[in-house]
Formats: C-alpha cells, sequence, structure tokens
C-alpha cells in the first residue's frame, strides 16, 4: 500500500465513531457518465471527489489545445487544490473519461464538522501533504525519466490505461506528441 495512504488509514483507525459519523456526514454519492464534468472553469471546486469506480482525468486548455495534468483511478480523489482551497473559481476541468461514481466530500460541511472536531484537521492535513508529496514526485519523474520510461511506469501502475483512455489524453498526460508516444508504443511491440 501507498505509505502515504497507509499514513491515513493508520490515522483514521484512531478516530472515535462519533468523528466517523461526521465525516460521513460531509459524503454524497453521484455518478457521472463518461464526457460529463465534475467541475469546469469558472465554477467553484466546492468538494473533492473519491473515486469508487471509472477514471476521470483534470485538464486546461492552454491555446486551444487540452492539457491532461492528472488522471484519477478508483481510490484516487479528484480536486482543484486552488479553487477548493481558495473557494474561487476554477481554471481546469475535471471529466469523467468513464462512466463514473464517486463519493464527494462537501466542502461546506467539513468546514462545519471541523470546527466540531478538530482532529478533523489533522486529517486535511494529511490529505494535503498526500498531495504535495505526490506532485513533487511527478514533477521529478517528468524531468528525470524520459518518455519511455515515464510510459512504462504508467503502464506498470495502471496497465488498463490504454483499454480505457484515448491515447491522445495519455499522450498529453505524459507531456509527449501523439507521435512520439506512438513510436514508443511500436518499439515496445518490437521487443516483444
Amino acid at each position: 500500500m501507498n505509505p502515504y495512504l497507509q499514513k491515513i488509514k493508520n490515522f483514521a483507525e484512531y478516530l472515535s465513531d462519533e468523528v466517523r459519523e461526521s465525516i460521513e456526514r460531509t459524503y454524497s454519492h453521484k455518478k457521472y457518465t463518461k464526457g460529463e464534468f465534475l467541475l469546469k472553469p469558472g465554477q467553484v471546486c466546492d468538494g473533492h471527489f473519491m473515486i469508487d469506480k471509472g477514471i476521470a482525468r483534470m485538464y486546461s486548455l492552454h491555446d486551444g489545445k487540452e492539457i491532461t495534468t492528472a488522471i484519477y483511478f478508483e481510490g484516487g480523489v479528484a480536486i482543484s487544490f486552488d479553487s477548493y482551497i481558495l473557494q474561487k473559481s476554477s481554471q481546469v476541468y475535471i471529466e469523467a473519461l468513464t462512466d463514473l461514481e464517486v463519493t464527494k466530500v462537501g466542502y461546506r460541511q467539513f468546514q462545519i464538522e471541523k470546527q466540531k472536531h478538530p482532529e478533523l484537521i489533522e486529517l486535511e492535513k494529511l490529505f494535503v501533504e498526500i498531495h504535495a508529496a505526490n506532485f513533487e514526485k511527478q514533477v521529478q519523474e517528468e524531468r528525470t525519466l524520459n518518455a519511455t520510461e515515464r510510459y512504462l511506469k504508467l503502464l506498470k501502475q495502471e496497465p488498463q490505461i490504454i483499454q480505457f483512455i484515448p491515447l491522445t489524453i495519455v499522450a498529453s498526460y505524459l507531456n509527449i506528441s501523439l507521435e512520439t508516444l506512438s513510436r514508443i508504443r511500436a518499439k515496445i511491440v518490437q521487443k516483444h
């Protein structure tokens, strides 16, 4: 298990039943169909979306081109931190790439529950720390791994990605051209 997720799990085991029930009051379960948006530019990110089933992505537009900055699989959490933390208009899209089932943790209700149960502040801090650590790791890998290594790592972590996500999105996420991704895939097939 991811050491950061293990840290949250260990912390959560010590929460009282009352605090756990408090957290559950912030939950709402939602379904999105493929192509629907969980968030669009101009909207405020009013919660974070725990992916129960399916795949989503975060992207922005730059000169009319979609730039995918995150792909969320089952067990992941989709959120625009900039919009969520500052409660300001989002600059990004979060889109369902497949039919999607999520548990949404509502911002306003969570703020209310944090006032009642200060240990939720620590839980939120752990969540932000995990996101920061994962972001740092992603930036480091983008700078140190070549395109083939990044692609192979992604395939190892999420082998189903090729079945469910268009290659244009995979290439954008890896910050490479579709042509480069096609060459990488062809080389891999030749080796096997």
